[in-house]
């Protein structure tokens, strides 16, 4: 079982990433609606994945990464993303996120992305 961050603006991709992840027997250490929270749940947690989304307000997806991947190099980090972000998410992974995950989320689609957990 993988401890894992949910950042996303979205009560309704919160909740379902949460539900799903859950399923898969993972464990959901915290769910942050901007990226200076999920940075903060970061520190304190160290989840062994982030889940993060992009557009979001205070500290945006690409900031988040920046911010995490300077203090913590071997953070793992899957963008959650709706098609139309893709030259971002591109920049996300340049940065150091290991992969991304379109909007909406599928169960097949999730396992496959963090198998590398187990």
């Amino acid at each position: 079982m993988s401890k894992v961050l949910i950042v996303d603006d979205s009560k309704l991709i919160r909740f379902s990433l949460s539900k799903l992840l859950t399923q898969l027997g993972h464990e959901i250490v915290g769910l942050a609606e901007d990226g200076l929270i999920g940075y903060s749940m970061y520190k304190e947690h160290l989840p062994d994945l982030v889940m993060l989304d992009i557009n979001m307000p205070n500290l945006d997806g690409l900031g988040t990464v920046k911010k995490i991947i300077a203090d913590y190099p071997t953070a793992k980090i899957i963008m959650v993303s709706s098609m139309d972000d893709r030259t971002i998410v591109y920049e996300c992974i340049a940065l150091g996120a290991i992969d991304y995950i379109n909007k909406p989320c599928e169960i097949e689609d999730i396992k496959q992305k963090i198998a590398f957990l187990k």
